[in-house]
């Protein structure tokens, strides 16, 4: 992930300033948060054979259900994409649903899989034959999970940091506005892409091949049902765009303008509207929170402890920690971009002066 060292001078001019009196979480309540999540821990490895067979069966279902939206799906649609209106509404129903189906599976295999290891446990052949195949299921949409899992676990050490392999404590509104222009998945413009190393390697090689192999399939079954205007409106333009889209503002919002540290720099986006959507469902990081309380859970169990999260904490860091419903994630992209504008504006201007 390409690092930006500006935005670290920001965010600790936003900490010095604006964070002085944050609501961080009490040694007591961290102390009680750990001694329930666990309790939480080790029932998935209790359980192999249950928690196996709900991974296999998620990705299963996200990988056909991302077949189905664009081969499929427009079979059942009543308009007809003979007529440019009829087109442009099945393109942005299927191909948004496509992108976010793809979103979804890239989020769940990097990091519940690659990163954590956590969507097949166990040590026989066979599970590490399955093990092998979630993990490296994001590689069919570009995805890195060798080069993700090396900056992962940084983050997790050096959360909010020069060497955070994923720093989004400060986001500079400029760029995240253009990282959901059109064409920017192709562009790779900004690039903070943490599943992606900016440099060309082996293992992204492997990628990009199998993703090529992967959307070329698709590309071929799309054209021969349905022709060439939908593949090039649905499956190339708003797929990506919606699947890119949804990834950044993710990774944007989940420890922008919080503390500099492990306990108290992130946030839930919680499992209403924002979270589902923007994390691709309850396995793609809508309790984020939970995850760094506790790396070792698996989805579900972030969900439960996010709950027990929110008859813990206080008002005043449910506040900061939570998103309100509905309006909460609007909130929040307001608050990045005027004080993401501001501070941005005023490290750029100290550093021409020096």
């Amino acid at each position: 992930m390409k690092s930006y060292p500006e935005d670290l001078v920001a965010a600790k001019l936003y900490n010095e300033r604006e964070l002085t009196n944050f609501p961080s979480m009490t040694p007591e309540q961290i102390t009680t948060i750990r001694r329930e999540a666990k309790e939480y821990a080790s029932w998935h490895r209790e359980h192999p054979l249950l928690h196996n067979s709900i991974g296999v069966v998620l990705l299963t279902m996200l990988f056909f259900f991302n077949y189905f939206t664009v081969c499929e799906l427009p079979y059942y649609l009543p308009w007809s994409m003979d007529e440019v209106g009829g087109l442009l509404i099945v393109g942005l129903i299927c191909g948004g649903l496509h992108g976010f189906l793809g979103h979804s599976i890239v989020t769940y295999s990097v990091h519940e899989g690659a990163a954590h290891n956590l969507i097949i446990v166990g040590t026989s052949r066979f599970v590490r034959v399955l093990q092998f195949i979630a993990n490296n299921a994001c590689r069919l949409f570009v995805a890195d999970p060798i080069y993700y899992t090396e900056g992962h676990k940084i983050h997790h050490n050096k959360l909010g940091s020069s060497v955070d392999g994923a720093f989004t404590s400060f986001v500079r509104p400029q760029r995240l506005f253009l990282s959901l222009l059109p064409g920017t998945p192709y562009l790779g413009i900004p690039a903070y892409r943490p599943w992606l190393p900016e440099k060309q390697t082996r293992s992204r090689l492997i990628s990009t091949a199998l993703t090529t192999l992967y959307s070329g399939t698709l590309g071929v079954i799309v054209y021969l049902r349905f022709g060439l205007p939908f593949l090039l409106f649905g499956v190339i333009f708003v797929a990506p765009l919606i699947g890119y889209g949804l990834d950044r503002l993710r990774e944007s919002s989940e420890h922008n303008l919080l503390p500099l540290d492990n306990t108290n720099g992130t946030r839930d986006l919680g499992m209403g509207l924002w979270g589902l959507l923007l994390g691709g469902g309850p396995w793609g990081q809508p309790c984020h929170l939970s995850h760094h309380l506790s790396p070792g859970l698996p989805w579900y169990q972030q969900i439960r402890l996010h709950y027990f999260l929110r008859r813990t904490l206080s008002s005043d860091q449910k506040r900061v920690f939570f998103l309100r419903p509905i309006i909460g994630f609007p909130t929040l992209a307001w608050q990045f971009t005027v004080k993401g504008l501001r501070y941005s504006r005023e490290v750029r201007d100290s550093t021409k002066t020096t």
